[in-house]
């Protein structure tokens, strides 16, 4: 089995609207997959596909290599699951808690144990719940989703409450789950950051359809750096820069976005603006990241604003009379 999750044109409709449309996706054994989409992109009716919370309208979803029909629970047994906010017991200890899906998963006691261990709150193992912080209910909520170390473990926002340090501990267990426990991890989260720390695959859902899936190395390696530049007469630097031969966009009446092919093409960039005396108010080097990935495939970069009439007439007089510029 080398795919855990493999989900083929995968539609659900609400009324008439269409909230996931031919979607399919494709989930590695040992991944860490980070799953990302704007608030109403569809990644919680995906995630309740896939837990078989909701019945699709059209599609396939296989999981551990068998196509699983609406009803069909049995997998359950290999997957561990933290979906927004945890429900805990709050007049239980952890110990008192996880007992239930100890008995219910048919488990030993020593799971209850390392499980606390791994999210780092088998000291607190006899403390009732209702004085924990926030983050520590989190811990506990991620120790119940461990429990019977699943060969498929799907969290929506992991790390919500935890201070950064809390954090750091979760991202460090999450990355080493696939060796250690042999657990593939299916991750939603609005943390970019942290996703690009901790994730090996991505994609990006995005109005209900996938709009990037790859891993996140490939996903950084096709990108280029840019620069950004903030000047008064962003109009007459495109327009000077595009002469000379550069790959650039006119983001809007006061700044450019110039791809950078080589760091040394910076300086010269710097010294062309001064040489055609045109203002230079800010410059900033920005190397790819996945934030920058995510904003340009879920925005519209075709959109430029805040550009007066003139300078739109100047721009499409640009474009037409000069093949290097792109807008």
């Amino acid at each position: 089995m080398d795919k855990v999750i493999e989900v083929n044109q995968l539609t659900k409709r609400f009324g008439e609207k269409t909230v996931l449309q031919n979607v399919s996706l494709e989930v590695p054994q040992g991944a860490v997959f980070g799953f990302l989409g704007n608030n109403g992109a569809g990644k919680s009716t995906f995630i309740r596909l896939i837990l078989n919370l909701l019945r699709a309208d059209y599609g396939q979803i296989h999981l551990f290599g068998k196509e699983i029909a609406f009803g069909e629970f049995s997998y359950r047994k290999n997957l561990g699951c933290l979906v927004e906010s945890p429900s805990l017991y709050l007049h239980l200890t952890p110990t008192e808690y996880l007992t239930i899906s100890q008995k219910i998963k048919g488990l030993s006691k020593t799971a209850i144990e390392r499980s606390l261990h791994l999210v780092g709150m088998q000291k607190f193992a006899k403390q009732k719940m209702r004085e924990f912080s926030l983050g520590m209910k989190q811990r506990i909520a991620l120790a119940n989703a461990l429990m019977g170390e699943p060969k498929l473990l799907i969290l929506d926002e992991p790390t919500n409450g935890l201070d950064p340090r809390g954090i750091q501990e979760i991202r460090e267990l999450l990355k080493d789950l696939p060796n250690r426990l042999q657990t593939t991890v299916f991750l939603s989260s609005h943390l970019l950051d942290e996703i690009e720390k901790t994730a090996t695959h991505i994609a990006i859902l995005d109005e209900g359809t996938i709009k990037a899936q790859s891993t996140l190395s490939r996903l950084l390696h096709g990108q280029k750096a840019f620069l950004e530049i903030d000047s008064s007469e962003a109009v007459q630097v495109f327009k000077m820069l595009s002469k000379n031969n550069f790959s650039l966009e006119l983001k809007s009446s006061s700044r450019v976005k110039v791809v950078i092919e080589d760091e040394l093409d910076c300086p010269r960039i710097h010294r062309l603006i001064f040489e055609a005396n045109l203002p230079l108010f800010q410059s900033n080097f920005i190397r790819p990241t996945l934030e920058n990935i995510f904003l340009d495939t879920t925005g519209d970069e075709s959109t430029i604003s805040g550009i007066s009439d003139l300078d739109r007439f100047n721009l499409t007089s640009l474009v037409v009379t000069d093949s290097h510029a792109s807008v």
